[in-house]
């Protein structure tokens, strides 16, 4: 803004102020009009101050408290930023036969973590943006230990997505960077609306503790004993999404160290049954010695019922003998009770074979229960698991886990 016509608007808005104020009172009282005349006085006098330090002011905003004032903003005014994010803190009981605990924890199954989102528009069709997203979990339920004495996990931001891409509604989008590789998720679709504390990746809830036999010798940890192969995770890669065609969308990733995958989507409406499906390939024999095949499926019929199932197998190069193999079912009902959010309820069955070690039999089930409270963007919720595995020659007790806490989105 020049300043001659900075000074010029400024004189109009006080004249125009002084003149209401000379009106008789209507709607409003003299008093509060000459309130709201300061408060324009004292925002213009802070862009002047912004001017004067050499930012741009661009089109005046909202007065401080004023409705819809945003206080995040773009260091480059052509590029829209956003910022969100969520924390999801819980209590965590354990009990695994010869030790009983209590765990305050950072629920992985959808961990604390903020994001930062740019996008800038090239033309109608294309679209430019980057994504920085890191998660800080100080005591995750996939690194707990039974024995342990300070929290688990680092204590530090760690990546999730560190990635630029291009958006094309006729072409498709490209990443570039790290991020979800094209397979990853691919075992996890889900419509339960109870994901954020049970889903296909059963092993986020307690996944660092480990079986053990009555004397207190300690075998494999749940994350080491079941997997849902759910394809590359993220990592750093390029990536290609077709545009979606009939609800069916292509992507293909070229991992780093030689690594890659494909995989399929669809997502659909039929006579308002809801269904989500994913099925992927992943090879990667160059960096961890395997290639795999995995899927998921879910279906929310419009009374709230809903049924989601995954499977997946495991290729290891270096094993002969009987391939590793997962599947899991959920039962799911959503329904609103309270006028201030929706409940959803589920149980489920998951079982791994192999995967630790030949003839392993790795299964789980469980109930668990999501309120949300949409008014303050929160999600409470109980998840009450079992865990058993069965080893030839080795008498392993159960894993028995509770879950509470809540995830609270910004």
């Amino acid at each position: 803004m020049k300043s001659g016509n900075f000074w010029t608007w400024k004189a109009s808005v006080l004249a125009i102020g002084f003149c209401l104020a000379s009106l008789p009172a209507q709607a409003q009282s003299v008093e509060e009009l000459r309130q709201q005349i300061e408060t324009l006085n004292k925002r213009l006098d802070q862009l002047e101050m912004q001017k004067s330090d050499g930012q741009t002011t661009g089109d005046l905003a909202p007065a401080a408290g004023a409705a819809g004032d945003k206080t995040v903003t773009s260091g480059n005014e052509r590029v829209k930023l956003s910022v969100s994010g969520q924390v999801n803190r819980g209590v965590l009981f354990v009990d695994n036969g010869p030790t009983e605990e209590f765990f305050h924890v950072d629920n992985d199954n959808s961990s604390t973590r903020v994001r930062f989102i740019g996008e800038g528009k090239f033309n109608d069709d294309v679209t430019v943006g980057t994504q920085i997203e890191v998660q800080f979990e100080s005591n995750s339920t996939a690194d707990i230990r039974i024995d342990q004495d300070s929290p688990a996990g680092p204590n530090s931001f760690t990546e999730r997505k560190l990635e630029f891409f291009v958006d094309s509604e006729t072409l498709g989008r490209l990443w570039v960077g790290q991020g979800d590789t094209a397979s990853n998720s691919t075992s996890e679709v889900d419509l339960s609306g109870t994901d954020v504390v049970a889903y296909s990746g059963i092993a986020d809830m307690a996944g660092g503790i480990a079986f053990a036999t009555s004397g207190n010798v300690l075998g494999p940890r749940i994350n080491q004993a079941f997997n849902n192969f759910d394809g590359l995770s993220r990592d750093d890669r390029i990536r290609y999404d077709t545009p979606s065609l009939a609800g069916f969308t292509a992507s293909a990733s070229a991992v780093d160290g030689g690594s890659w995958d494909a995989a399929l989507r669809f997502a659909g409406d039929f006579g308002g049954i809801k269904t989500v499906a994913a099925v992927a390939y992943a090879n990667a024999n160059s960096r961890q010695g395997f290639d795999q095949v995995n899927g998921s499926v879910s279906v929310l019929l419009p009374m709230g019922l809903n049924l989601t199932g995954a499977a997946g197998t495991r290729d290891i190069s270096a094993r002969s003998g009987d391939d590793p193999m997962t599947y899991y079912v959920k039962l799911g009902y959503r329904f609103q009770p309270f006028d201030f959010g929706e409940t959803a309820l589920g149980i489920d069955y998951g079982k791994t074979d192999d995967l630790a070690a030949m003839g392993d039999e790795f299964m789980t089930y469980g109930a668990f229960a999501v309120q949300r409270f949409d008014q303050i963007g929160t999600e409470f919720y109980l998840a009450v698991r079992n865990h058993e595995l069965d080893r030839s020659g080795t008498d392993f007790d159960d894993v028995f886990a509770v879950l509470s806490g809540a995830r609270i989105k910004f």
